[in-house]
């Protein structure tokens, strides 16, 4: 997994450092085009909600980037969120959700982290495989918090109990803060 290895060297070597020409004139980073995406927001306003055109336009903007983001993620393996598992016990999750596009039966692959002792070099064998549960998606989009207060306040549809993504999937041999990373 070449990407997770440019990402430990960055992390390590260029991701405090005050020095932006040592990030600049490095030759471990290139550049590739991939591919791009468009995306749009439905933002809908109703008279129960006193959300100005500015603050509408705001939360589209946004949730349409990260719309944009997310089906970069599902066609482009690089993009492909990888996030650590908050919980196995007794469900497995983590926090990612709606935000990432995320549907139910989507699969992850669960990556344990083996640092070699002698080279210091760190690789990623999968343990795993875990399914997004369809019940129990974690609605993270942006200013959704916000939605949820307003829908319970006015009584307007469904306010979530959760704060993280479901996933199905045996627990053996997994812990929390391993990785996960969509699979095909």
């Amino acid at each position: 997994m070449i990407g997770l290895d440019v990402a430990n060297q960055f992390y390590t070597e260029y991701y405090n450092t005050d020095n932006l020409d040592e990030f600049s004139n490095t030759d471990i980073f290139t550049l590739k085009y991939l591919g791009e995406e468009t995306a749009w927001a439905d933002i809908q306003s109703s008279a129960f909600f006193k959300k100005t055109d500015e603050e509408l336009v705001e939360r589209a903007t946004v949730r349409a980037i990260d719309n944009a983001i997310a089906k970069l993620q599902r066609k482009y393996e690089p993009f492909r969120t990888i996030t650590p598992l908050l919980t196995t016990e007794p469900e497995i999750t983590a926090q990612i959700g709606l935000k990432e596009d995320l549907e139910g039966g989507d699969k992850y692959e669960v990556l344990e982290k083996i640092q070699d002792p002698e080279t210091n070099i760190t690789t990623y064998k999968r343990v795993a495989v875990i399914k997004v549960d369809k019940n129990k998606i974690w609605d993270n989009r942006f200013a959704a918090d916000v939605e949820q207060a307003e829908n319970q306040e006015n009584d307007l549809g469904e306010t979530q109990e959760i704060n993280a993504t479901h996933f199905k999937g045996s627990s053996k041999h997994i812990y929390p803060g391993m990785l996960i990373r969509q699979i095909d």
